[in-house]
């Protein structure tokens, strides 16, 4: 039978001898399957290889002689196949017994990733899978493949979706799992029913596995599942003699890579992830996500600190806001989704994985996939000191209010500088033509990895800008392919930070040094050249410039930009007003459709309260719409006035810090 699945997740699965790897896939009628994948794992070993194959088949291993790259230079390796063994262990045994003159590639990456690397099947997309059934088990069907095809990126299927929000909480101080039992979970799936469980404890539990278990959702939904909810859920079970079988098939979750918990057959989306990673939020909320993202959801907001009081006073509070919860988790979901699996089909993570791994593991896994297909052995990790390097060039603002401003943005401009210098750890030189301001050099050919890259990245977002045209604004399809093209950007762009990053497998910090100098260089010769027009330079910062929008002049600067410079800047905004500090990052403006955007000023410290916050968006906001500072200057007296009245709700007065260890290991600085 012949079969077209979009691809759930991976993961390896023991069947008696046999290692298999299990796809999990849905069907375009929604169907569930399991693809069992025969997989045999494999390593590359480098260096004296007339050892390495007396070796190998002394050992009785199977074997192969092949022509790789390393770091661009064309080596001779020979792969080493080992079925059910770990790599890592028969590896450093060989390595051990060669003693010398041997190193092993590609032996720490898990056997699904390595699957997947090498096939090219991605996760969140789809493929085409020939094969024969081989049974069925709770609804989901198992095929054994005989073969499987990359489909080109579409529409994803019609996925259920189930958000969950657990309420806990201690008498004093914050809830542990050891002694506090959950009081209560929200349900609310993404057919429309909500479900609520409260009561005995054991109760509450039993009837939340049943629920999952029986509608059956793709994917669980939360916020704060990865830190503390799935734990705390499974101790709390495990206290009471019940296993938590969440997954398919009665699995139990488990904690995986990066940091995240997997459910066998299911995503795992924590919107915590994505929160903590957005600088624009001051305070790791839910409520201040949802905003963020733009999703309308009316909370009745219960503290954490509040709810022993509130369980016992005004239960039926704490019942509406915890549906609350759900509710809007779901929605915020629904308004990434597209985001999270083009993220997932283009680094070849699974989507509850990408959302946990940093952007440095993002980058790598792209580069991984791109290493396989050019030959390229994918080196370990290695233990590297930090060392800081100058980064880009920033001007200190000129203070105070100033109007029609002009924000010149230089697009992509780090991709940009690696491709037109051929920047890569590959082609790094002592003799290189392309010389950096810094003095390091790189070969202008052949291509480097890095440049080779970039341009496919770059070139990917062509064709899915070209496809934007010619499809219905607002359709499903528009809304799918603008979040492929925004999640390449984001790849692309984080490509020049990778390599100066210490945990990378391909580590070159002159490859950063490089193209952060350049950069440099870029933004000091636009400066000179905009100020030789006669141009008001307000504030620069690494790849943008603030600068009074005199009427032609703008025009000018960006062609020599493209013509001198061959590279592109376009107007990313004008500010009708913007209100500058002394301060670098941090600044204020209106645009002329009375949209205010506030930079870095909410986060100078990070133990303000709420109402300091407030207090402070309010007076930026009339300052800035008004362009009188008498005005906001009674805004903030309004506020003061406020407080000193004691017409101020204390929970806006809280300061909130987290608190990393036990009081009694903190001491005074003071």
């Amino acid at each position: 039978m012949k079969l077209r699945l979009w691809l759930l997740d991976i993961a390896s699965e023991h069947e008696g001898a046999e290692s298999l790897l299990w796809l999990w896939g849905k069907g375009e009628d929604r169907s569930t399957w399991v693809i069992k994948q025969e997989y045999i794992p494999s390593f590359y070993l480098v260096g004296d290889l007339r050892r390495v194959e007396t070796l190998v088949k002394a050992e009785n291993l199977r074997w192969e002689r092949c022509k790789r790259r390393i770091r661009g230079k064309p080596v001779e390796a020979v792969k080493v196949y080992v079925a059910r063994e770990d790599a890592e262990k028969v590896a450093e045994k060989l390595v051990k017994r060669i003693g010398g003159g041997v190193e092993a590639y590609e032996e720490d990456i898990r056997p699904a990733a390595k699957y997947l690397l090498e096939t090219g099947i991605k996760p969140c997309s789809w493929i085409e899978v020939e094969g024969e059934p081989d049974g069925e088990q709770e609804g989901i069907r198992f095929l054994k493949p005989r073969s499987i095809h990359v489909l080109e990126p579409s529409t994803p299927p019609e996925l259920s979706a189930a958000a969950v929000d657990f309420v806990f909480f201690a008498e004093k101080g914050s809830a542990r799992a050891e002694r506090d039992p959950i009081r209560l979970i929200s349900l609310c799936f993404s057919d429309g029913q909500r479900l609520q469980f409260e009561g005995e404890e054991a109760e509450i539990i039993n009837s939340f596995i049943s629920a999952i278990r029986e509608r059956d959702p793709d994917i669980v939904v939360g916020f704060g599942l990865n830190r503390i909810q799935w734990n705390y859920f499974e101790e709390r079970a495990k206290r009471l003699g019940i296993k938590p079988l969440i997954g398919r098939l009665g699995a139990e979750p488990r904690t995986s890579v990066h940091g995240h918990v997997s459910i066998r057959g299911r995503l795992n989306i924590d919107l915590e992830d994505m929160a903590r990673e957005i600088p624009e939020l001051t305070v790791e909320t839910l409520e201040e996500f949802v905003g963020y993202l733009g999703v309308k959801v009316d909370f009745d907001t219960v503290e954490e600190y509040e709810l022993a009081e509130k369980w016992v006073e005004d239960k039926e509070t704490v019942r509406r806001y915890s549906m609350q919860r759900a509710e809007a988790m779901l929605k915020a979901y629904e308004a990434v989704r597209d985001f999270v699996f083009s993220l997932s089909e283009l680094t070849s993570m699974p989507a509850d994985y990408v959302l946990t791994a940093s952007a440095g593991f993002r980058v790598e896994n792209y580069l991984m996939t791109l290493a396989v297909k050019v030959g390229e052995l994918i080196p370990k990790r290695t233990e590297v000191l930090h060392v800081s390097y100058p980064g880009g060039l920033v001007k200190a603002p000129t203070p105070g209010m100033h109007e029609n401003v002009a924000v010149l943005d230089f697009r992509s401009m780090y991709p940009s500088l690696m491709i037109k210098y051929n920047i890569s750890f590959d082609t790094l030189s002592e003799d290189g033509e392309n010389i950096a301001p810094n003095g390091y050099r790189f070969r202008s050919s052949p291509e480097g990895f890095l440049p080779h890259a970039l341009k496919t990245l770059l070139e990917e977002r062509r064709k899915i800008q070209e496809k934007l045209k010619q499809v219905a604004p607002g359709s499903v399809e528009a809304r799918v392919l603008d979040a492929r093209q925004r999640a390449v950007k984001i790849i692309a762009n984080a490509i020049y930070g990778y390599t100066g990053w210490t945990g990378a497998r391909w580590y070159t910090r002159e490859v950063a040094e490089a193209t952060t100098a350049w950069g440099r260089e870029v933004i000091n010769s636009t400066l000179k050249k905009a100020e030789e027009l006669g141009m008001r330079v307000i504030y620069s910062d690494t790849d943008s410039l603030f600068l009074k929008n005199y009427e032609g002049k703008l025009e000018k600067l960006m062609k020599w930009i493209e013509e001198d410079l061959g590279l592109e800047a376009k107007i990313d905004k004008i500010f009708k007003r913007v209100v500058f500090t002394e301060a670098k990052k941090k600044y204020a403006g209106i645009t002329d459709e009375g949209v205010v955007e506030i930079v870095g000023l909410e986060a100078i410290r990070g133990d303000w309260s709420a109402i300091a916050r407030e207090a402070q968006k309010a007076t930026i906001e009339v300052l800035l719409k008004s362009g009188n500072p008498g005005e906001a200057l009674n805004k903030a007296r309004e506020y003061a006035r406020k407080v000193k009245r004691g017409e101020v709700d204390l929970k806006k007065l809280i300061i909130w810090r987290q608190i990393t260890r036990p009081l009694d290991e903190y001491s005074a600085t003071q």
